[in-house]
């Protein structure tokens, strides 16, 4: 049995996500297909282009960022939108190359390009880890990072 983390969602195996952010990884211009794990010169310019694809990449002020979310999380996305809002400093940070702050970014973005929406509320089997869409597009985004050249394999403690 899997103790779910977000959303029951439509199914998707390990090697279907991996494929997903792989070409992601190309469409958007985060790696080439020449230049295999090669990092962006400018993590800054990669993001920004994500609005070529209507992709709304939307940096909050932190302390706005604070009042609305009490502080419970670091990003979120509303995929009717195509909108992906984080708190400055994470904007930041992932502008920099940070690998924690990417793979929050990344996050959302899996939530977005793997279309999470809520579905089977009801059903009598009990949910499998690949229906949850937090493990779905926590996978999306370390593929998309172990793509860059980032380690994947490693604790990652998160001070933010």
């Amino acid at each position: 049995m899997h103790l779910m983390r977000g959303t029951r969602v439509r199914p998707l195996s390990e090697i279907e996500i991996k494929a997903i952010a792989v070409n992601a990884c190309f469409a958007l211009g985060f790696t080439s297909k020449y230049k295999y794990r090669r990092r962006p010169r400018r993590f800054d310019v990669a993001l920004e282009t994500l609005s070529q694809w209507n992709i709304v990449l939307d940096p909050m002020d932190d302390d706005e960022w604070f009042q609305e979310t009490l502080g419970l999380t670091i990003g979120h996305c509303e995929p009717d939108k195509l909108t992906i809002r984080v708190p400055n400093h994470i904007y930041e940070m992932a502008c920099g190359g940070e690998r924690s702050a990417l793979f929050v970014i990344f996050h959302e973005l899996g939530h977005l390009l793997l279309q999470h929406k809520p579905a089977l509320h009801f059903a009598n089997a009990m949910p499998e880890q690949n229906e949850d869409s937090e493990w779905q597009a926590d996978l999306f985004a370390e593929t998309m990072l172990d793509k860059l050249g980032y380690q994947t394999a490693q604790l990652c403690f998160e001070f933010y």
